[in-house]
């Protein structure tokens, strides 16, 4: 069955679904005719489906180019794919409680039981560390859970839309879906949305950060008296520039732009795995005389938990809001040194004799000058902080395998945001004996 609806054409097709992609989106194959009568098959990825269901997908068509010079520009998209209707349906789903869940695209497995994320979470990480990372038999833990998997998240990007509405963009697309509140979303800040909603925002965006430590709060852009007055009467209190959180039973200031783990309380789990990954099963006569890097430091957060209990601390960051974070939080640590530049730049040319390393890069892994450095002047010891398993996997296998400079001891899959596929590990490497 066919129809049109804005030029592109929707067919339906009965299908029962296959594994989750890494994106957390259930699998369909479909066949399909071309016009020499010829069948073959593509597989589609179905958001808010699961392996073993059979259902009826609806397919968009993507837009075809328009006429005229920007045609060699044109880049094919994937055909929309939706749910239209569920026939059997897999032990494992549950009521997603967001109203606009499958269409939003900010969680993609709210509609799974979370026993059954963190069991999909770890064996994404074991494919990939097999895979990718050309482990045999990978030293991989269970997914640590997060004891409350809803309104954890302590930092919020709104899109806002013509009318001046704040909200969460569609899958797929810049439309902004207007939202009284997001289930993920803590709390402090469903009670912003709220009150911001109740007022005309300018386009394109609202930040909104807080604390969990206290009432204090960050948004972007600046807002009105209006608007402050009636935050205070939720109790919110709006800082003009930065705000202070705590982690570790330490105080951290933050600006806007600086990065602090979106799950607080996560956070403090993955502190005390760096800590442990860094420290134990050493004397502490040694621990006190260590000098470790803290790579990627953001605002200082491991430099500063690790400061009590070594040496020295390293600290590296090219962000200069962050460094500014950096130097406030460790303003009364004498044996800190925080490097303002870039983590490949600046590692090479570290004379200090480094006992332990400590990296969280972005999402796209080490830079290849980062690895060399470490395979060439291995370290005792190297907690990677890793936000995507599959460049973690990959940088894992040069340090481990291919130089065999380092073993790998163990890959902690930790959920720092649940409802979502995005997956957070913590490895622990140590320096091969020779």
């Amino acid at each position: 069955m066919t129809q049109i609806q804005e030029e592109r054409t929707i067919t339906y097709y009965t299908v029962e679904l296959g594994a989750l992609s890494r994106d957390g989106h259930a699998t369909a194959e479909i066949s399909e005719q071309n016009e020499a009568g010829e069948v073959h098959t593509r597989l589609l990825q179905v958001p808010a489906g699961l392996p073993g269901e059979r259902v009826t997908i609806a397919v968009e068509a993507p837009p075809t180019p328009r006429p005229g010079r920007k045609r060699r520009h044109w880049k094919q998209r994937p055909p929309r794919v939706w749910i239209t209707e569920l026939h059997e349906t897999s032990p494992l789903r549950i009521q997603a409680p967001c109203p606009v869940f499958g269409t939003c695209g900010g969680c993609q497995i709210q509609h799974m039981r979370y026993t059954a994320q963190l069991e999909w979470k770890r064996e994404v990480v074991h494919q990939l560390l097999h895979e990718v990372g050309q482990f045999t038999d990978p030293p991989l833990l269970d997914t640590v859970a997060c004891d409350d998997p809803w309104h954890y998240r302590n930092h919020m990007r709104f899109s806002v839309n013509r009318e001046g509405q704040a909200g969460l963009t569609a899958r797929g697309s810049h439309r902004v879906l207007p939202l009284e509140e997001c289930p993920i979303a803590h709390e402090q800040i469903n009670r912003a949305l709220k009150v911001v909603n109740q007022h005309v925002n300018p386009r394109p965006q609202v930040l909104i950060r807080c604390a969990t430590a206290n009432n204090q709060m960050l948004i972007q852009p600046a807002q009105s008296e209006e608007v402050r007055q009636q935050m205070a009467e939720q109790g919110i209190e709006i800082q003009a520039e930065t705000m202070e959180e705590v982690l570790g039973g330490q105080s951290f200031r933050i600006r806007p732009s600086s990065f602090f783990q979106t799950n607080t309380a996560q956070a403090e789990k993955m502190a005390r795995m760096v800590l442990d990954g860094l420290l134990a099963d050493q004397p502490e006569e040694k621990i006190r005389q260590m000098t470790v890097v803290d790579a990627y430091c953001g605002v200082g957060t491991f430099a500063a938990l690790l400061a009590p209990h070594v040496g020295k601390v390293i600290a590296i960051e090219e962000s200069a809001s962050a460094i500014k974070d950096a130097q406030w939080n460790m303003r009364a640590v004498e044996h800190v040194e925080i490097i303002k530049g870039k983590v490949e730049d600046m590692l090479p040319g570290l004379s200090a004799r480094i006992d332990g390393f400590v990296i969280d890069p972005p999402r796209a892994g080490c830079q290849s000058t980062v690895l060399d450095a470490l395979i060439q002047n291995p370290v005792a010891r190297i907690v990677y902080v890793s936000c995507d398993p599959s460049t973690l996997a990959r940088d894992l296998n040069i340090l481990c395998n291919v130089s065999q400079a380092y073993h790998l001891r163990s890959v902690q899959p930790l959920d720092m945001f649940p409802q979502t596929a995005h997956i957070e590990n913590v490895a622990v490497l140590e320096r091969t004996t020779l």
